[in-house]
């Protein structure tokens, strides 16, 4: 009884601390007093002075700015907000650890993956807080010193991803980061369902697996619907994976739709044609939007503290693209009209 009572008052204190940080996301206010600023140290002031990125954006230089320092700078900020929710979590039991760490090792190596060739990567490296550099089992020196794909391998020798890098990386002629994303990705669904499978009751078992479907299958809409827009005879070399929320003959249908046109129909006939937008600057902008609905309204309805943990998160991710397409767009000297089309709100 004194369990049952404690692991409700730590879902209840999860629920709460995650709502608490969702109340600090950014207004559309925010959005157009940023998108209205003319440099980015302008954006940068606004963002420290009426944001909850405080002290987190310092003085940004207004050129000879790399996107790849920004992302890793919001990166960072992401990361303490996760850690500081994962210490909450951790009173009710380490399942969603597990999967967050793997998530973010597999972006730190593709972060390195897309700088083999660079000296900079450690520039842009991001800083892990302090309970995934305890538990991660990567080696970061290595994979930053990594200069060829067998190099980036090597680093990760002794972890599960080193047979899924070999594998990705042999027999290609030519290395494809899309190919390694899609690979560590797969396998990161297929451990993320056998960990919820395995430490949840049925009943949240599905709520969670439902937004492992919904981020897996937002990787499967935008992969098909470019393959079929730009080589529409294709029916492979788009991410797949089982953990969906399609049906077998939707996921049929995908693979041997005959153009872009026909994906948007299969998506709008599906579970998630109710939350997907009818028009878009692109196809990722019209399923970030379709995933922003969904993970905001998991975030006021579900009882499920991980449900809204991960619904929290996502709802960041997107904010975090927001800004950096706001920076962008300052640097390049975009209108706000202009940058606000490529806003997800």
């Amino acid at each position: 009884m004194l369990q049952q009572t404690i692991s409700s008052l730590s879902q209840n204190a999860v629920l709460a601390k995650a709502r608490a940080m969702y109340a600090d996301i950014l207004t559309r206010a925010d959005y157009d007093r940023l998108a209205a600023c003319r440099t980015v140290g302008e954006a940068a002031n606004y963002l420290n002075t009426h944001t909850a990125y405080g002290g987190t954006i310092a003085a940004l230089p207004n050129v000879k700015f790399h996107r790849a320092r920004l992302e890793a700078t919001l990166k960072r900020y992401m990361l303490t907000r996760v850690g500081s929710l994962c210490g909450f979590e951790k009173a009710i039991g380490q399942p969603i650890h597990r999967i967050l760490l793997y998530k973010y090792e597999i972006d730190y190596i593709l972060l390195c993956a897309d700088y083999l060739d660079s000296d900079s990567v450690g520039v842009y490296s991001i800083d892990l807080p302090a309970f995934f550099q305890k538990h991660s089992a990567l080696n970061p020196t290595a994979l930053e010193r990594a200069r060829k794909p067998a190099d980036l391998v090597a680093a990760l020798q002794g972890t599960h991803y080193a047979p899924i890098a070999e594998k990705a990386v042999n027999g290609q002629t030519e290395f494809s980061v899309q190919v390694l994303e899609n690979a560590l990705y797969a396998d990161f669904y297929a451990r993320g369902a056998e960990i919820i499978r395995g430490n949840f009751g049925k009943k949240e078992q599905e709520e969670l697996l439902d937004c492992f479907r919904l981020q897996a299958d937002v990787k499967m809409i935008e992969s098909v619907y470019r393959l079929k827009k730009y080589f529409p005879q294709s029916s492979g070399g788009f991410f797949d994976t089982s953990v969906t929320a399609f049906t077998e003959a939707q996921r049929e249908a995908l693979r041997t739709a005959q153009s872009a046109d026909e994906v948007l129909k299969i998506l709008q006939g599906s579970c998630y044609g109710r939350y997907f937008p009818a028009a878009g600057v692109a196809i990722e902008q019209r399923t970030q939007a379709m995933e922003l609905r969904i993970n905001e309204k998991n975030i006021r309805f579900s009882t499920r503290p991980e449900a809204v943990m991960l619904s929290y998160i996502g709802i960041l991710e997107n904010e975090i693209r927001n800004i950096t397409h706001i920076i962008e767009g300052i640097r390049y000297s975009l209108s706000a009209e202009e940058i606000a089309e490529y806003l997800v709100l």
